[in-house]
């Protein structure tokens, strides 16, 4: 069972290290956002709400 938090807890710590940096990329260096897939996926998402 101890393993098993062990590897929730690192999966959580990619999921949010993999926020941050397309957060900073979107934010500092929107002309280089088309190269990762993720900031894709964010920047069609608000362009659907807004």
């Amino acid at each position: 069972m101890k393993y098993i938090n062990r590897i929730a807890a690192s999966a959580m710590l990619v999921v949010v290290a993999f926020g941050l940096a397309t957060f900073a990329q979107i934010k500092f260096f929107p002309q280089t956002a088309d190269d990762n897939p993720v900031t894709r996926i964010v920047l069609n998402i608000e362009s659907w709400t807004s």
